[in-house]
């Protein structure tokens, strides 16, 4: 008996699974199921289960912000997602499997029936790696953004800048799009600008990609990008940023 629990910020979509899971896979009990992820954090480190299914796209936390936060994570993980433009190569390549919604019970009991073979196999490399499925995306130089429609995945060389607006951040790609999301400029920071990366935060509502800079105008301290997107450059990070043009 595999032990599991079900966090979705939608009521409806766990007791579908739920239900699934009575009539068609009686390997899997439920032990604990929650709607709000934080709760789901505390379970998930409670119970430590052997399977969690997590659905990306929620409106508090997205799944992989969820899952960046956990200490324990020696689970399989099966997502469950709407979405079929999310990162799902990446996501199968790291032994993670996936749900498409409405969950069709055939491939409940596949993704199920692939835990089982594994833990026959006693392979236990093979369960939920999130460092790995990062490192592959950094390697790809590729990024993971949830926005209001889902989670993208989006090529580093494809963004110009990244403007904080209140407890959001705006991410500015090239040809005009942009991308609303609800992870702050903080830890965008923390994941895409280092020493030897190509992205720097200029100001405290700002970071750019280094790669975009056209010009830098002294009257009005502002950096001109592509696009002609302006960011402003602040007293402190002055120093930094003239390094970088070698000035």
């Amino acid at each position: 008996m595999l032990r599991a629990i079900i966090i979705d910020d939608e009521q409806r979509g766990i007791n579908t699974l739920k239900l699934l899971l009575e009539r068609y896979v009686p390997e899997v009990k439920v032990v604990a199921d929650s709607s709000e992820p934080l709760k789901g954090m505390d379970l998930i480190e409670s119970y430590r289960p052997e399977i969690v299914f997590l659905d990306i796209n929620m409106p508090e936390m997205d799944g992989f912000e969820l899952l960046e936060k956990l200490q324990w994570k020696n689970f399989n993980l099966i997502f469950t997602t709407a979405h079929q433009e999310y990162a799902l190569k990446a996501i199968k390549n790291n032994a993670i499997d996936y749900l498409l919604k409405p969950i069709d019970y055939v491939d409940l009991k596949a993704a199920v029936a692939r835990i089982l073979k594994r833990n026959a196999q006693h392979d236990t490399d093979v369960k939920f790696n999130y460092s790995q499925l990062i490192q592959d995306l950094n390697q790809k130089q590729r990024i993971l953004i949830n926005s209001r429609s889902g989670v993208e995945a989006v090529d580093l060389d494809e963004i110009i800048c990244m403007e904080s607006e209140s407890n959001y951040t705006t991410v500015f790609l090239v040809d005009g799009k942009k991308i609303t999301t609800a992870k702050t400029l903080k830890e965008f920071e923390g994941q895409l600008c280092s020493e030897n990366s190509h992205f720097m935060r200029v100001h405290q509502s700002y970071i750019i990609n280094l790669k975009k800079v056209q010009r830098f105008v002294k009257t009005d301290d502002m950096i001109v990008l592509d696009e002609e997107l302006q960011a402003p450059l602040s007293k402190s990070r002055r120093d930094l940023f003239f390094k970088w043009m070698n000035v």
